[in-house]
């Protein structure tokens, strides 16, 4: 009961990004209905009320009424991974693919055998990074962070096979693998395939230096390989 109610007291202290006590000043009407047309790629609206399963007479009252059904959105929010603060707000769409979960209707053969739509759609899986903790100088894989596009685009990660997280205790350390090329930061490297996360810097004179605990060591390229930069840190507090 003690720690509920130092939540309530957190949570009455605190300021969210939209107001958590009332309504939002979210868009609605017609500009959210030019936005899923853009979205969707459609050429108006008869073909948006045909996808969506609704007539145009429904989405022409939208527009009078400057409004959209809270259910429609977040409709499309499942089906499409688009987050909710794109189809309410909007912003940048460059990197929006609403495809990105869709499977196709048309049969498929695998082996001989029909591949249904069910089948397809059960093995469907939300990108995903490895996540893996360093023990005695070796990779050991924990489990696997599932997210979104987007999400991995903030972290600074392409979501490529050899990125991945590596958890230390309480803070969870991003890796981008195509970040080899050393300048300036902490990365994740193996000298003779011995994993360690350290900070490293090229200097002036052409070498790569291990900075640690106020002492610097030459990193011999032979003997070291550079798997990938740390880009972002997740910390639990």
């Amino acid at each position: 009961m003690i720690d509920q109610m130092s939540e309530f007291v957190n949570i009455k202290r605190s300021t969210f990004r939209y107001p958590l006590d009332k309504p939002c000043s979210f868009q609605g009407g017609k500009t959210i209905i030019e936005r899923l047309i853009t979205l969707f790629r459609v050429r108006n609206r008869v073909e948006l009320a045909d996808i969506l399963g609704m007539t145009t007479g429904t989405i022409a009252t939208w527009q009078t009424r400057d409004t959209i059904p809270f259910e429609l959105l977040v409709r499309i929010h499942l089906a499409t991974g688009v987050s909710m603060d794109y189809l309410c707000f909007g912003g940048d769409d460059s990197s929006i693919d609403v495809m990105a979960h869709a499977v196709s209707n048309i049969s498929e053969y695998k082996d001989g055998k029909v591949i249904t739509v069910e089948e397809r759609l059960a093995t469907y899986r939300l990108p995903s990074l490895k996540m893996f903790s360093i023990e005695n100088g070796h990779l050991k894989q924990n489990s696997e962070i599932y997210t979104d596009k987007s999400f991995m685009r903030i972290a600074g990660v392409d979501g490529v096979d050899t990125d991945m997280v590596i958890k230390d205790g309480h803070v969870l350390l991003f890796i981008n693998s195509n970040e080899t090329a050393v300048s300036n930061g902490r990365y994740l490297f193996a000298i003779n395939q011995t994993y360690q996360i350290g900070d490293l810097r090229m200097l002036p004179d052409g070498h790569v230096y291990l900075f640690h605990e106020g002492d610097k060591y030459q990193v011999d390229p032979n003997t070291t390989k550079i798997h990938g930069k740390v880009v972002s840190v997740l910390e639990k507090v």
